[in-house]
């Protein structure tokens, strides 16, 4: 497909693909990652380095996508799919993958966007500045704070469809874990389903506004000036605004992009900005009617005006997309006025058809600012920034009894952009427009910050809009509206996106020089008999003894180990292992294939209810599992024999509801639970246990009881938060993920305790003596758990 020369971009193998091209996919996750081995994880760079989407790769994708959906009238091309990976490291991530400390402190000014990196969303004075204060603030963050694992990378996954998405993401799941890296969050994001796919969760249509680039997008021959031709009135950006060392806006202040200290490596690499923003959309939407119904109170508006009118001049746009400038009155029934860009706001200077303070002008004000006269929108370009992102969650329908659809669950928007400079694109836009109510400025009324995204912060603002008008009456009016936030963040990073190049050169552990050819001939890949996978959890047949199911990266299997004393056990244990070795006897299936699983992605462990196994041919288990970066259990059943049918007894539940999760450290994450050999039950009825969860200092381990009283099980946390070191079995692990006791080896009357333990993608195993002081000890070193996934020759 031949490329118009002054298109150059559109071929570009440097640039990473969602920058300036954009993924644009219906189905997207972001896997933040936690390396915990240097040479490692540069060998895993090195493998996914020729797996990221470039420039030339998705331009050409979406070109020939976009052309096979109009010559569908419409409809997506059921032909065309493609899966792509895009990468970014955070300032601690390089640092670790460079084993440099001190990496671009020499370069970095005060108030430049080096520092902005370096600091991160979660310094304190940027976090207030950001208007992360209140319910913002990083304490409340699911990641990207102090509390949380530090996160190294961000890997985007994008895909065309469901399937693709997970397949992809259960590849890049175990090549992480391969590489010692640790998944410490997955933010997932989907287009939402319907008439609401290209729509946000309050309702509105998303992403009309974003900038075209020169040098990527083609110009509009049919007038002056730097406009798209595909998208009538959207300005060309110069592509120094999105990329390093490209050609920059006149108006960009050269201090603020570091452009005199900023390192050469950078170059053709973009800043990139991750924000989890959590919508309470019954919560806005009440605001809307009590603000509305202020007005008329106050006789600024007529009686019978709608919600849906003034939630249009909130946003700047009425839900299908169409500009309020343009259709004042109600919203046009074309959908093609959706898409409607071409529009300025010189002509409503004081925003008496759009408000000065709607989402719109104070996050783009295009030529509406006065500065005695109007400003020229050509100054506007150093301060545009290409929005990537998509919803994430359920919509929400108050008729809906399907919890996901509730008041509470957890929905909002993951918001991803790309930038050359963090300090004049992203911060200046959110500080000095969004969350400043004098902007724009100069105005005799302040406006006041920005009613869908913004609203009531400490030391930002207070909250007051002031709505300019024209009453019923015909006259002029001013009326002061209360606004607070109903968009609250929940997790932010600032990362950078680089270069191609540079991935190459930080996988071979340095920044400049000449590269070295690692690559190797093309060999068709074979089919994989069994990998290293991590183990989630194991549970044993509540009633076949040395059987178990294992929970692996979305699969459950079915394993034998076999009865005491078996070959199987003694090659798991002391002997040696082969590639004949195999545990496996079939695949169950997904987890969704257990109704008691329904909803689950992620399985963190799960707990034998204590004193409720084969009880009326059912036992009964406490399951950890995580929803959108947040850990809640749920109570299930499972029958005895086959087909061992699972339910789902209540909704998940939040971890505060164990009494022992508290202590010096609230438990946020669990991983597993070892049951204290000599106190199932202890004298007093109470089962103890190990309990291990993650924090942000690494994993610990605590001492808990679970009482049998009913149904209540009441617990207690018996002793506080130590160390993984206080194990000599455990050293050299960094965060164990399951335990699983060895038949034979697990006598309730005394001796020595047997465990697999199960960490990353090896497992060991271990001896806990009975009695005293629970002495500890490792009987075999590490192992890979490709023979837990292997298909075993043992069949019944």
């Amino acid at each position: 497909m031949s490329t118009p020369t002054d298109l150059k971009l559109r071929q570009d193998t440097e640039i990473q693909g969602d920058i300036i091209a954009g993924f644009k996919k219906d189905y997207v996750r972001l896997l933040l990652l936690q390396f915990n081995n240097a040479p490692a994880a540069r060998a895993w760079l090195e493998k996914i380095t020729p797996q990221i989407a470039t420039t030339a790769q998705v331009a050409d994708f979406n070109e020939r996508f976009s052309k096979a959906r109009q010559a569908s009238g419409g409809d997506d091309p059921s032909t065309l799919k493609a899966t792509w990976l895009g990468l970014s490291f955070t300032y601690p991530g390089l640092q670790f993958i460079t084993g440099q400390p001190d990496l671009l402190t020499a370069e970095q000014k005060a108030g430049d966007t080096l520092e902005a990196f370096i600091q991160g969303p979660a310094d304190p004075g940027r976090a207030i500045a950001l208007g992360d204060t209140d319910d913002n603030d990083p304490k409340f963050w699911t990641f990207g704070c102090a509390t949380k694992p530090t996160v190294h990378a961000v890997l985007t996954i994008a895909s065309d469809t469901q399937d693709g998405l997970d397949s992809a993401v259960a590849e890049q799941r175990v090549a992480a874990s391969r590489a010692s890296a640790v998944v410490v969050f997955e933010q997932e994001g989907a287009a939402l389903p319907g008439s609401k796919k290209g729509k946000e969760h309050f309702g509105f249509k998303d992403g009309v506004s974003e900038p075209g680039v020169l040098g990527f997008d083609e110009r509009d021959p049919a007038r002056s000036g730097n406009f798209e031709k595909a998208h009538p009135g959207t300005r060309l950006i110069p592509p120094g605004e999105f990329v390093i060392g490209r050609q920059p806006a006149e108006k960009h202040d050269p201090g603020t992009a570091a452009r005199k200290t900023i390192p050469a490596w950078m170059t053709d690499g973009s800043f990139q900005v991750v924000r989890r923003l959590e919508q309470d959309v019954a919560g806005w939407w009440a605001q809307v009617d009590r603000q509305l119904q202020r007005l008329k109170d106050l006789k600024a508006v007529p009686q019978d005006t709608t919600r849906d009118w003034f939630a249009a001049r909130l946003v700047g746009r009425w839900r299908n997309g169409a500009p309020v400038c343009k259709y004042p009155d109600t919203q046009p029934a074309d959908p093609a006025t959706g898409s409607d860009n071409d529009f300025l706001f010189a002509d409503d200077p004081d925003g008496l058809t759009t408000p000065l303070y709607s989402h719109l002008r104070k996050s783009n004000p295009r030529d509406g600012l006065i500065d005695g006269t109007p400003v020229d929108e050509v100054f506007m370009d150093a301060r545009r920034i290409m929005r990537r992102g998509a919803p994430y969650g359920q919509p929400f329908d108050p008729t809906s009894d399907v919890p996901d659809n509730g008041p509470d669950a957890a929905r909002g928007l993951l918001f991803v952009c790309y930038q050359a400079d963090l300090v004049a694109q992203f911060e200046f836009i959110q500080v000095n427009w969004i969350n400043d109510p004098d902007f724009p400025p100069g105005r005799e009324n302040k406006p006041g910050p920005d009613p869908m995204v913004s609203g009531q912060l400490a030391t930002v603002n207070d909250g007051k809009v002031n709505h300019e008008g024209l009453a019923p009456s015909g006259e002029r009016q001013t009326s002061t509206l209360d606004f607070r936030p109903f968009v609250r963040t929940r997790g932010a990073l600032y990362c950078f996106t680089p270069s191609i190049t540079t991935l190459r050169r930080l996988a071979q552990g340095r920044l400049t020089g000449e590269l070295t050819d690692t690559t190797q001939p093309v060999v068709t890949p074979q089919p994989v008999v069994a990998q290293n996978l991590p183990m989630d959890a194991v549970l044993p047949l509540p009633d076949v003894p040395g059987r178990f199911w294992t929970f692996q990266q979305g699969t459950i299997r079915l394993i034998t180990t076999g009865a005491a004393g078996s070959t199987q056990i003694r090659q798991l244990t002391t002997g040696a292992v082969d590639d004949r070795t195999g545990v496996v006897v079939k695949t169950v299936g997904p987890y969704s294939s257990w109704p008691a699983l329904k909803g689950v992605t992620q399985i963190d462990t799960i707990l034998p209810v204590p004193d409720e196994q084969q009880v009326n041919g059912k036992s009964s288990y406490w399951l950890f599992h995580t929803v959108n970066g947040t850990q809640v259990y749920r109570f299930i059943t499972i029958t005895a024999g086959e087909p061992y049918t699972s339910q789902l007894l209540g909704d998940d539940q939040p971890l505060s509801r164990w009494a022992s999760f508290g202590g010096s450290t609230a438990v946020t994450q669990v991983d597993a639970f070892l049951p204290v050999p000599d106190r199932r039950p202890a004298g007093d009825g109470t089962y103890w246990y190990w309990m291990f969860h993650n924090t942000s200092v690494g994993q610990r381990h605590r001492l808990i009881s679970i009482g049998r009283s009913g149904q209540a099980h009441p617990d207690r946390m018996q002793r506080d938060d130590r160390k993984l070191t206080a194990w000599a079995s455990l050293e050299g692990v960094t965060r164990v993920d399951a335990f699983l006791p060895v038949p034979g080896r697990d006598d309730p009357n005394g001796g020595q305790h047997w465990y697999w333990v199960f960490h990353q993608d090896q497992y060991r195993v271990i001896m806990v003596a009975h009695g005293g002081d629970h002495q500890d000890d490792l009987l075999r070193e590490d192992r890979p758990t490709a023979v837990w996934s292997r298909q075993s020759s043992v069949t019944s």
